[in-house]
Formats: C-alpha cells, sequence, structure tokens
C-alpha cells in the first residue's frame, strides 16, 4: 500500500466510514462508495443496484465505470466540491472530493439513480458519445436500468451537499488529530532534551555519591516536601526534584532513570530501597499529598481534582485514595470541615 492510500485510510478511518457510508445508502436511497485517487474501490458498495453490480461484473464493462468514478473524483478535485454527472449510460452519480492539507487523496462516489426525463439536459455525459456504451445494445440490462430509482435534481444536489459537509467534517477532525499528535511529539523530544540538558547540568555541578556512601548534609528550602528534604544529595534527587514539580503530568520510570543517569531496574531497585515504597507508590503519594491540600483548601469537585492530579479514572482515584488515607475524598473534607467548624 501506498503512502497515499495509507494517509486515505487514516484520514477517512475505513472500517468505521463502511457504518456511515452504509446508513447514507439507506437514508437517501442511493448507492455509496469510497475510491482511492486513481478510481479502486476502498470501501465495499453499499446499496449497489442490480443495474450497476451487473455492468459492474461485465469484464467489457467495469473499465468504464472505474473511468468514470475516476474522472469524476479528478473533477471533484479540481474544483473542490460536489461534481455531478452522468455515467457512460446515462445514470447520474457525483463524487465528492477528500482533500487533506491540499492534497487529493480519493473521493466518497453516490448516486446510481435516474433523472426524470425533462431534467437530462441539465448534466452532460463525462464519457463522450463515440466511446460509451448504449443501453439498446444489451438487453438483458433494460429492465433493470428501468428499475433504477428516479430522482429530482434539487434533492439530488441537497444530498450531494450533505455528504460533502460530512466528509469535510471527518477530513478536518482527522487532520486537527494529526497536528496535535506532531506538537505532542515536539513537546515530548523538547521534554527529553530539557532533561538531558538537565541532566548534563547536574554531572556538572552535583558530586552523586553511591548507595554505599553517606551524602554530605547539604542545605534544604524550608518548604520542601520532607521525603525529598532527606534525599536532596542522593543519587534520586534528580528525579524526586523532577517528580516534586511536574507531578500532575505522566511520570514514567525509565525517564525518570534516565535523568538519574542510571538503568531503569536499577533505578526502580535503589528507589524502593531509599525510599520504602516503589516507584508507583510514592507517585500516588505525592498526587494524594496534594489532593488533600485541595480537599482542604477550596471548593473544586473531586472529580475536577482527579483530573487536575493526572488520574484518568475518578473512580480510580477515589479508590486509591481511601486506601491511602482511609476515607474517601468526600468524606475526608466534609471530616475537615466540620473540625475546623468546630474550632474556637
Amino acid at each position: 500500500m501506498n503512502n497515499l492510500s495509507h494517509q486515505l485510510d487514516y484520514v477517512l478511518n475505513i472500517e468505521k466510514f463502511q457504518s456511515i457510508q452504509d446508513n447514507i445508502a439507506r437514508a437517501t436511497g442511493m448507492s455509496v462508495i469510497a475510491i482511492d485517487l486513481v478510481g479502486h474501490p476502498i470501501t465495499e458498495h453499499s446499496l449497489c443496484s442490480a443495474f450497476c453490480r451487473t455492468v459492474r461484473d461485465n469484464p467489457e464493462l467495469s473499465h468504464l465505470c472505474e473511468r468514470c468514478d475516476s474522472h469524476g473524483g479528478l473533477e471533484a478535485a479540481r474544483n473542490q466540491q460536489p461534481y455531478i454527472y452522468r455515467c457512460h449510460f446515462g445514470i447520474v452519480d457525483f463524487a465528492i472530493p477528500i482533500i487533506a492539507n491540499g492534497q487529493y487523496l480519493g473521493a466518497i462516489m453516490a448516486g446510481q439513480i435516474r433523472l426524470p426525463e425533462t431534467e437530462h439536459s441539465r448534466l452532460n455525459l463525462i464519457i463522450g458519445e463515440p466511446h460509451r456504451p448504449k443501453i439498446n445494445e444489451y438487453p438483458e440490462l433494460r429492465a433493470l436500468y428501468d428499475s433504477l430509482a428516479v430522482m429530482s435534481m434539487e434533492k439530488i444536489e441537497s444530498v450531494a451537499q450533505m455528504i460533502n459537509h460530512l466528509v469535510n467534517y471527518i477530513v478536518g477532525e482527522a487532520v486537527l488529530k494529526t497536528s496535535l499528535y506532531e506538537i505532542n511529539q515536539q513537546l515530548t523530544e523538547f521534554t527529553k532534551d530539557s532533561i538531558k540538558q538537565s541532566h548534563t547540568l547536574q554531572n556538572r555541578t552535583h558530586l552523586y555519591y553511591s548507595v554505599e556512601q553517606k551524602p554530605e548534609p547539604v542545605e534544604v528550602e524550608p518548604d520542601e516536601p520532607p521525603l525529598l528534604r532527606a534525599h536532596k544529595s542522593s543519587l534520586l534527587y534528580p528525579a524526586l526534584e523532577f517528580i516534586n514539580e511536574h507531578f500532575r503530568q505522566k511520570i514514567y520510570l525509565d525517564e525518570m532513570a534516565y535523568l538519574c543517569n542510571i538503568s531503569p531496574s536499577y533505578f526502580s531497585k535503589i528507589f524502593k530501597r531509599e525510599m520504602g515504597l516503589n516507584f508507583s507508590a510514592y507517585i500516588n503519594q505525592v498526587k494524594l499529598s496534594e489532593a488533600k491540600r485541595m480537599l482542604e483548601t477550596t471548593e473544586e469537585p473531586i472529580v475536577n481534582i482527579s483530573l487536575d492530579l493526572g488520574f484518568d479514572d475518578c473512580g480510580y482515584f477515589i479508590k486509591v485514595f481511601k486506601k491511602q488515607v482511609g476515607r474517601t475524598p468526600a468524606s475526608y473534607r466534609k471530616r475537615f470541615l466540620q473540625q475546623r467548624a468546630a474550632e474556637p
């Protein structure tokens, strides 16, 4: 699969779009299919008419269907709007271009219906007369052709615009998601570079001791957490400092090991030995310390506190809080307020 096909699959999410396409077909009575930029189908045909199914199964005629699809899609891309036309058998189809970042990736094709006789002149045939087959040359197709639904041009245009708005929304969301992902990747790289630079600076300005050595006393700030204060000169200090400043974010053990210039397995072993609890438990302890402060000093809803502290699931936050503190966050806040109210 080439790069453009990968992009089309990502932008449209073909597997999910198939369900949307099926519903559009049922709601409008039109056949719908998605194609790539050369006219090859990328979804299963939804509500394909017996006439068109028979034509597409005919090796002598199927290439003309793909040619019409490709031509219609390219015209839609050139105009950057729905393109309505009549195919080689005079059946009405329209193409909705799929364009991402100015690049044409494919199209949504819909139709397989007939115009009222009085409106035939409003649309040109996409394939010139000398090259197109005549319906009368294929008697077995005549009855199938006559059974095709008839729809006014006004309704066809309305359906085309509806699908166009839907496709533009889907593509826009995919492009936005890609942009946000790229920004996040850049921020991740920036964070890693910052950690690396911080680590280099630490190597130049700090003396790291092995776990067998006793660290020299160092000056500490009075408002630093006790656990951080006790280990400010230890091998773990860079990680503890980072955790203290960024505990609301996702913090990974391997990144902290890198910051301390040791392997993840060794970091995990030393962390538990020095801190008395494992890495994830320590992260939760720091988060819960802040949670208690917020419960005591703010009126933030518990779900907001949970999200602010980086818990994806409020239920999990409540479970962790109760296990650590012995009460649910709501009970803790209620008891604190009662005790404060009882103070003289």
